[in-house]
């Protein structure tokens, strides 16, 4: 309490308190920002690459699903249509441009893009919207694996590289099938885009005892 000869005793209890809370408020609001905007760089760290290459060893592709599987970098993300709305279907996982460019069954350019980085409530979510984040960790002879309509596809890295966010010639049809992933800088879209290219090596079957193979063009 504080005596004050015109206005008498006053209290300051509250603004004490006042004063001695909000810096708590704003040092945990200011860490929880930290760890939910650096919840993707450390996801590979928190689940390990072995979760999606052993998820590829027991799970066959289902007849409905269209899925993409890094294991290097722990990519594994739903591939889902525009449908008229690409915000809303960048929300689902991965999206499929271009589709009359190519697919994995009829060939051309096969082309995919998703979230580099975009923030969710909680670190899990933004992990989950932010499939793409450690795109520029792939490098040539990487193994990429796609389902789609029930057959599982393997293709490997040929190229990454960045290119301007005007680059629309990545997403033509080419006469050879392929691969491209690609997503925009951590910077930003108007910095560009990290591309990655993938060539097809075969698909993917089962033997008898459950065991999964490559079974190229060659086999």
């Amino acid at each position: 309490m504080r005596y004050h000869y015109e206005n008498g005793v006053k209290q300051k209890g509250k603004r004490k308190i006042l004063w001695t809370v909000l810096p708590v408020l704003a040092l945990l609001g200011g860490g929880y920002i930290l760890v939910n905007t650096l919840s993707p760089a450390i996801d590979v760290m928190s689940a390990p690459p072995e979760a999606t290459a052993q998820k590829l060893q027991s799970e066959k592709p289902l007849l409905d699903e269209r899925r993409l599987y890094v294991p290097k970098v722990n990519i594994d993300v739903a591939i889902v249509d525009i449908d008229g709305n690409e915000k809303a279907a960048l929300e689902k996982g991965a999206i499929h441009r271009a589709p009359n460019n190519g697919n994995p069954l009829d060939g051309g350019n096969y082309v995919v893009a998703g979230h580099r980085f975009q923030l969710g409530l909680l670190p899990s979510q933004t992990r989950k919207k932010s499939p793409f984040y450690h795109i520029d960790q792939l490098q040539k002879g990487d193994d990429i694996y796609v389902d789609y309509d029930g057959v599982r596809y393997a293709y490997e890295v040929t190229e990454r590289k960045l290119v301007p966010p005007n680059a629309l010639e990545i997403e033509k049809r080419t006469d050879e099938p392929q691969l491209t992933m690609y997503s925009c800088e951590l910077a930003g879209p108007e910095a560009g885009r990290e591309v990655v290219i993938a060539k097809p090596v075969g698909t993917i079957a089962w033997d008898d005892n459950g065991q999964p193979k490559l079974k190229t063009s060659v086999n």
